[in-house]
């Protein structure tokens, strides 16, 4: 699709998707990762590439996570223990999301695209508050429930750099 042919959506879903983003949004912030893996749908797939990797599809070149369904399943199992010793104490965060652009892909797909900045103190580590800005990408898909998130990209100013882990859901 070109920016020539946007397929917009009406206010009202325009309300519900930024609704659904921001509740996404709180959800990991606050480190409630059962809360967060219930938005996402069963073909989930959750990118955040380095900077070479952005210009290719997900999967073909070495990303910083790359996880499907089932290996993000995984990763929300180990944060729940709370032996996740990265995380203990989780990270207390806050995310801003701004400037969205949001088009219908399909009868009941819609793709967003976003600037985000992620701000994270290391309690539990350096005590530095570590800042996360971002490009993010998503893309959602209505059932008679409500809407799911299948794929969320995140695309890091910083991805040429050497990053430090991330033991949360960014």
């Amino acid at each position: 699709m070109t920016l020539a042919e946007p397929r917009t959506v009406s206010l009202d879903e325009r309300y519900e998707i930024e609704e659904f983003l921001a509740c996404e949004a709180r959800a990991a912030d606050e480190s409630r990762y059962s809360d967060w893996e219930a938005l996402v749908d069963d073909d989930m797939v959750y990118w955040v590439p380095t900077a070479d990797g952005a210009r290719f599809p997900p999967g073909e070149k070495i990303s910083v996570i790359f996880d499907n369904r089932t290996r993000l399943a995984t990763r929300i199992r180990q944060l729940n223990t709370g032996k996740r010793h990265s995380q203990l104490p989780a990270s207390p965060m806050v995310r801003t999301q701004a400037n969205f652009h949001i088009e219908r892909t399909g009868d009941d797909t819609y793709g967003v695209r976003c600037s985000q900045v992620l701000y994270e103190y290391r309690i539990q580590s350096t005590r530095e508050m570590v800042t996360w800005p971002a490009r993010v990408e998503y893309r959602l898909r209505r059932h008679p429930d409500g809407l799911k998130m299948y794929f969320k990209g995140v695309f890091l100013v910083t991805a040429s750099d050497a990053l430090p882990g991330l033991p949360f859901i960014i």
